[in-house]
């Protein structure tokens, strides 16, 4: 097992490093972790996904599940943007600036778990890993767009290796936890004006670590709540600040920024109807206000250029059900209001955000006692909001009204051994 486990996380890491799609949760936050999870708007990932991607969501879980198993899924992301120019000003002599089409292509993004007993009697110890891609932003809205001073290309690519355990306390109470090692890497360009319309770039990357607990409480025959906290983690993404084609400002210099990601609180409930049916809801708490700014400084920590985020504190909620039809088929369903951390005041084209409302279905066939196929698919609908921004000291202006949609179509296999 191990030597199998070991080939399909490279594999899933490599696959990984080659998506970039908008993200798909409020902010740059990418939830679909899990296809089961995917089927209820993630309503029961804290207290009810039965398969090996419950490491990412709450690692206590694994005490729950029949025994060393792998699973494997790719959500693929097929976000739309429509950006309208309400009057955006750009530098004198500059040409006209065409309209923006959709910045975003269809991306997949795959992830990979393995768990395992590790005492052989009453499976009270676990062991397991992940493999995801939780933060995530790519746009390109090239270089003749009327946004293009606040930006023409965004990728920000994070890998994340979740090695984590779980420990059956007694027939109440599981506990879990994780590292989070993670990788991130980002590519930030924009239009910049000194003299001449130029270029402006700002890449790096690097490797930091934050980690993950979990608790899953049996309060009742028929009720499970479950709890999780996954720890912000700050890049110090190294690299260079490069300027072209300005008129005597062109650079390429040693620098970078920080990437502060916010850390997640998830609180969830779960309770048996009857033994066909079960109702599922939570609510999860998004330390947004880590995220304030995107300040390029080079390696003598002198500041470049500083664009203010002013992300906020955000709430999701969702509610979900599913129901086991026959010992074959399972379906499920749900529904989840997710804030924007962003505000008008200093809301971007890189992330131009709004309100979610999550429409989900999903199913799961059992092939037999050792393999299940997931499937799962959502409606995304985002809200309307505004961009408002001066760039470039002023030079330019950029003014849009912004809507969207999301659609998401995913599959995924969980190997029982």
């Amino acid at each position: 097992m191990k030597i199998k486990t070991l080939a399909i996380t490279a594999l899933s890491t490599s696959l990984i490093a080659l998506s970039i799609g908008q993200a798909n949760a409020a902010g740059f936050y990418i939830q679909e972790q899990s296809v089961k999870g995917l089927g209820t708007a993630f309503a029961g990932s804290a207290t009810s996904i039965e398969d090996a991607s419950t490491v990412y969501f709450n690692p206590a879980g694994m005490t729950k599940l029949e025994g060393a198993q792998v699973n494997a899924g790719v959500h693929l992301l097929i976000p739309n943007a429509d950006i309208t120019d309400t009057g955006s000003t750009f530098p004198p002599g500059v040409t006209a600036a065409e309209d923006n089409g959709n910045p975003y292509d269809p991306s997949p993004i795959p992830n990979l778990f393995a768990v395992t007993p590790v005492t052989l009697g009453g499976h009270e110890l676990w062991a397991g890993v992940g493999v995801t891609a939780p933060f995530g932003l790519g746009s390109d809205y090239g270089d003749d767009s009327v946004v293009r001073f606040d930006s023409t290309e965004t990728e920000l690519m994070t890998i994340n290796v979740a090695p984590s355990v779980a420990y059956k306390v007694n027939d109440m109470i599981s506990v879990g936890g994780g590292l989070d090692i993670q990788y991130a890497d980002a590519e930030l360009k924009s239009a910049l004006w000194a003299g001449t319309e130029g270029t402006s770039t700002l890449e790096g990357d690097d490797i930091s670590v934050g980690y993950n607990l979990g608790v899953q409480v049996q309060a009742t025959p028929s009720t499970e709540i479950g709890l999780h906290y996954r720890s912000a983690i700050s890049h110090e993404l190294d690299g260079k600040i490069i300027v072209e084609g300005s008129t005597g400002a062109d650079r390429n210099i040693d620098g970078g920024a920080d990437l502060d990601l916010p850390d997640i609180l998830t609180l969830g409930a779960a309770h048996d109807v009857n033994d066909k049916l079960r109702v599922m809801g939570q609510a999860t708490w998004f330390g947004w206000n880590n995220f304030q700014e995107i300040k390029a400084v080079d390696n003598s920590g002198n500041e470049i250029s500083n664009v203010e985020q002013n992300y906020q504190n955000t709430m999701a909620f969702a509610v979900g059900a599913e129901y086991d039809v026959n010992d074959t088929w399972t379906v499920r369903a749900g529904y989840q209001y997710d804030e924007t951390p962003t505000v008008d005041k200093f809301r971007t084209t890189r992330t131009p955000d709004g309100d979610r409302h999550w429409f989900s279905g999903g199913a799961t066939y059992s092939l037999n006692d050792k393999i299940d196929l997931d499937f799962a698919a959502t409606y995304i609908d985002v809200g309307e909001g505004t961009i408002d921004v001066s760039r470039n000291g002023g030079f330019a202006n950029v003014n849009a009204d912004t809507d969207g949609y999301v659609g998401i179509v995913a599959a995924g296999i969980n190997y029982k051994f």
